[in-house]
């Protein structure tokens, strides 16, 4: 496989941004963000044309001139995004020797997905807040690749820009659903003292293997069944809460395998508590609004029959008191010291070393799947190979309505093992044999406008 960019430019708002919206003050929360990257791509079958690339470079100019700060650059001593009309980096490139149904089927390597973003690595820090690479195959269609600067997003922020884009490229900028920037004066960075940032972790990208597993949508309805009649409480049991602690169970039983005993883990994952609590922070606000809730697992004292059960609890019971944290949060500082309190114990885990830390993120429920710019919805979200171990959930809506793809990132020896694992081999499939047994269509294209 070839990537080719044939173009690189930098992507203006159509009309200047005025000079009082010439500096955006970030959240207390961006200024504990990682300075790293987050990347997705979406990919249409749709063949592509000359107009098809034309709406895509004008509709982004016009949706800047609302969604002015992604044309901007990060400033990190001064917590600030400036706001100056720099523009958006915008590349186009073509795929060469390579289909797009490869990519979807897993017929080619996880890692040859990053040359399809603007940043392969999404560890290398720049300045810029957002970066579009529009990619275009031999054999018909497009993938376009997002990287946003995670100093300013979450997966919200991007879920609602990459829609924002499509329905301005549909539909026009007036039919736009802006997003809100008030979160800096809500939550100021420079009212508060960090003492624990979260953490970046070393850079692995070339060492990492990531492979793919699809969780069909009745394999996720036998898990529940299965495990609602036993859960402390079923009425909040989710897909993402049973699929975390089943990935979660893995990993624990490949670091047993591993060291030849059972060890204590600690496992991580971002809540999103826009409305979900009483500080006037918008539902539609960009940025870093999350926690990250960490739940630890202990080998001498967790030892249970059945420990899918176990661990479907603890995560449950994490859910929920994050959710009750933030419904009590009545000031900033509430809502800060839960986020510092949790960087806290990862950084006091990392430096002991005695723990396993599990990394995971979930995008479920965010509808990317609907972002139809005009010729269609996408037919595959992807996201990217990571630098660090850790795993992403994303909804497989574009072919298994309930079903869920995870993308999972280890060394090599935990890969080997962690594809072996009993639940994972019963309720998991690699996209290749899930393709074969469901006889997609998702490979049918048709005319661009």
């Amino acid at each position: 496989m070839e990537v080719q960019i044939e173009t690189r430019k930098l992507i203006k708002p159509s009309t200047p941004t005025p000079t009082h919206l010439r500096e955006l003050k970030l959240s207390c929360f961006d200024q504990i963000a990682p300075t790293t990257h987050i990347s997705l791509i979406l990919f249409f079958p749709a063949p592509i044309n000359g107009r098809t690339l034309e709406k895509l470079e004008t509709s982004l100019s016009q949706l800047l001139t609302k969604l002015y700060p992604f044309a901007g650059r990060l400033v990190e001593n001064r917590n600030a995004i400036d706001c100056d009309d720099q523009g958006v980096e915008y590349l186009e490139a073509r795929v060469c020797n390579a289909e797009m149904k490869q990519f979807i089927m897993d017929e080619i390597e996880a890692k040859s997905v990053n040359r399809l973003t603007p940043f392969p690595n999404e560890l290398e820090f720049t300045t810029n807040i957002l970066a579009v690479q529009v990619n275009k195959f031999d054999c018909g269609g497009l993938a376009i690749g997002v990287s946003l600067s995670h100093k300013f997003a979450d997966a919200f922020t991007i879920y609602m820009f990459v829609n924002a884009w499509a329905t301005c490229c549909r539909l026009g900028v007036d039919a736009v659903k802006c997003l809100s920037f008030e979160t800096g004066s809500v939550l100021p960075a420079d009212a508060f003292r960090v003492t624990h940032k979260v953490p970046v972790p070393e850079d692995k990208l070339e060492t990492l293997v990531t492979k793919r597993f699809i969780f069909s949508s009745s394999a996720m309805s036998t898990l529940k069944a299965k495990l609602a009649p036993l859960v402390s409480d079923s009425s909040g049991l989710s897909r993402t809460q049973i699929l975390i602690a089943l990935i979660w169970k893995a990993r624990i039983a490949l670091a047993e395998t591993k060291n030849g005993s059972s060890r204590d883990s600690l496992q991580i994952f971002p809540i999103n508590f826009r409305g979900r609590t009483g500080l006037p922070i918008p539902t539609n606000a960009a940025g870093n609004l999350f926690v990250n809730v960490t739940v630890r697992f202990t080998a001498n004292g967790d030892i249970h029959l059945d420990l899918l059960l176990h661990l479907v609890n603890l995560v449950g019971n994490g859910i929920r008191n994050a959710v009750e944290t933030f419904a009590r949060a009545e000031t900033a500082e509430d809502l800060l010291s839960s986020a510092t309190e949790s960087s806290r114990v990862i950084h006091g885990e990392l430096v002991k070393g005695e723990t396993d830390i599990c990394l995971l993120t979930s995008w479920c429920r965010f509808p990317y799947y609907e972002a139809d710019f005009g010729w269609g919805k996408p037919v595959w979200i992807a996201s990217a190979h990571k630098a660090m171990e850790m795993v992403l959930l994303l909804d497989a809506a574009g072919f298994d309505d309930g079903g869920i793809e995870a993308w999972v990132t280890l060394e090599p020896d935990n890969m080997a093992r962690f594809e072996q694992d009993p639940d994972i081999l019963a309720y998991g499939s690699k996209p290749s044999e899930f393709f074969t047994r469901v006889n997609s269509n998702l490979f049918n294209t048709t005319q661009a406008n």
